[in-house]
């Protein structure tokens, strides 16, 4: 194989049997950078993203170090032939940045639909980002799992990423890993995405955040930081005054977060579900349709799943598919295509939860009201009753109970389904229904 890493990477590729755009899905390295390094038009890859490649295209050991030698030839010819080889350089080591390298944008969905309300408010949080001192805004988007948070970060960073010339970056924190990225890990990401080379990124993570910040105070961007943990692991992330728009997503309220803009995501509204199923499975038994996105309780991963299904199997009728959700025994085991599994994304949550509140979870779902108070709450779990307002308020925190009115609570139904689910799972022959 010749010597040069675009060459490498062209014939990896090939062998992998991927195109540039699916190279680019897997290893978060745009097309356009893949395309530039393949023609040799960027010879100068940052070492984060030579490594996300050499991932992406399952390379072994040995290929992953000649792939790495490849790459740090290229830089050395480049800092030798001088300026003109590479990046041109700026101040404190920051050099210019190709749109859309490493932490781009995933592709926008095709068929999104509805929205439209939170969109059009997060283009009025937009516009207000002003250069400094103005405070850079934040927003914070929450919801359930499912309900469609980072479809419309992705979304709307798409429709507004035009107006942000500095870069528009797109950041998984992987929250609901058993390990998710760590706030130093995280900068370090964003500082190479912005162009600093990598001997001049800061050890220290307050240091990196420092210069984040400073990067941040001139430059007009829209960075997106999806999958968020909790506040410690994005709080250091928070940027000073400038021009710049920072959105967060993330099953939790992050309710420790001061000053931000707080976008809390709900299921979509009747005719938005309604059309979103039209739009994946055309206009098909209307009524059967809109029965199905009903009994999906109009979640955006569920309509999803449901669509999917049905175009998978041309043989079936939306009717038939309505029939089988219309059984609560069996709903989510209907709601599969895939490797999309709605209760899968549920289980991602309930493992965060403490023991004590992953209990009540599991013993409100026999309630036979649909919302309910903290009395009732500690009838169906009297084990521990000076712990259910704790519970309850950790439930809220991570969106797997919505917060009623007048201190009530209430089940998203798909979501009361999984505690029940696991009720019969953990503790069969448990609580009875009251």
């Amino acid at each position: 194989m010749n010597d040069t890493f675009g060459r490498r990477l062209r014939a990896h590729r090939h062998r992998a049997g991927l195109t540039m755009e699916e190279l680019a899905e897997r290893s978060g390295v745009s097309a356009r950078a893949i395309s530039d390094m393949e023609r040799e038009r960027s010879v100068v890859p940052q070492r984060r993203t030579v490594q996300a490649l050499a991932e992406a295209l399952a390379l072994s050991e040995s290929e992953q170090a000649a792939f790495r030698s490849a790459a740090r030839a290229g830089r050395s010819l480049a800092k030798a032939a001088g300026p003109a080889a590479g990046p041109a350089a700026g101040p404190a080591g920051v050099k210019a940045v190709v749109p859309g390298g490493l932490c781009a944008l995933p592709r926008p969905v095709p068929d999104f639909t509805g929205r439209g309300r939170e969109l059009a408010w997060l283009s009025r949080v937009a516009t207000s980002a002003g250069p400094a001192p103005a405070a850079a805004p934040v927003v914070t988007v929450s919801g359930t799992a499912g309900v469609g948070k980072t479809t419309l970060a992705v979304q709307a960073a798409h429709l507004l990423g035009t107006t942000f010339t500095g870069g528009t970056l797109f950041l998984d924190l992987r929250g609901m890993d058993t390990r998710p990225a760590g706030a130093a890990e995280t900068l370090a990401r964003v500082l190479g995405a912005f162009g600093v080379r990598d001997d001049d990124i800061p050890a220290d993570e307050t240091d990196r955040a420092g210069m984040y910040r400073e990067l941040l105070h001139r430059r007009r961007a829209l960075v997106v930081f999806d999958n968020v943990a909790d506040e410690s692991q994005v709080r250091p992330l928070l940027p000073g005054p400038g021009p710049s728009l920072t959105v967060i997503t993330s099953r939790r309220l992050l309710a420790g977060l001061e000053g931000v803009h707080r976008l809390n995501l709900t299921q979509l509204p009747a005719e938005d579900a309604a059309a979103l199923l039209r739009r994946i499975i055309g206009d098909r038994e209307p009524e059967a349709a809109g029965e199905v996105a009903e009994l999906c309780g109009r979640l955006p991963l569920a309509l999803r799943i449901a669509g999917n299904r049905l175009m998978s199997r041309p043989q079936w009728t939306v009717r038939h598919l309505a029939d089988r959700l219309a059984d609560e025994s069996r709903r989510l085991d209907q709601l599969i295509a895939g490797d999309l599994r709605i209760a899968a994304a549920f289980n991602l949550s309930y493992a965060q939860l403490s023991p004590r509140a992953r209990r009540l979870f599991r013993r409100l779902s026999p309630a036979p009201v649909p919302d309910f108070d903290a009395r009732l709450a500690r009838a169906l779990d009297p084990a521990d009753p000076d712990g259910i307002e704790d519970s309850l308020d950790e439930l809220v925190e991570l969106s797997l109970l919505q917060a009623h009115v007048d201190g009530r609570y209430r089940f998203h139904n798909l979501i009361r389904l999984f505690a029940r689910e696991r009720l019969a799972a953990e503790e069969p022959g448990g609580p009875a229904r009251i």
